[in-house]
């Protein structure tokens, strides 16, 4: 995801997705970003509890910086934030990219 709010957006959909489904495996959803408190990043590197998976939500920086054991899968959403100059502010701002094209 391409930052804090998106990860909170997406762990909220995800949580009220899965308690729409009837018999849906029960998933843990994590999320994870620098602004995080402690205590709640250290949880994903918990084992899911007995019967249930987990699901980690970060941005791309958490795909190399983190080593998490016990993953399966990665989905990339396929955007990041990208810091850019705006000459007409005349300063740095962030804007969300797609990864496919405008980062190679």
């Amino acid at each position: 995801m391409p930052g804090q709010e998106d990860i909170e957006v997406t762990c909220e959909v995800l949580t009220d997705r899965l308690g729409e489904l009837d018999n849906a495996p029960p998933l843990t959803v994590l999320p994870i970003y620098s602004q995080l408190p402690a205590d709640l990043q250290a949880k994903i590197f918990q084992r899911a509890p007995p019967g249930q998976r987990k699901c980690i939500v970060a941005t791309n920086i958490a795909e190399t910086s983190l080593t998490v054991d016990g993953i399966m899968y990665v989905i990339d959403c396929g955007y990041c934030k990208l810091k850019v100059y705006n000459p007409r502010i005349g300063m740095d701002a962030l804007q969300v990219n797609n990864l496919t094209s405008d980062t190679y």
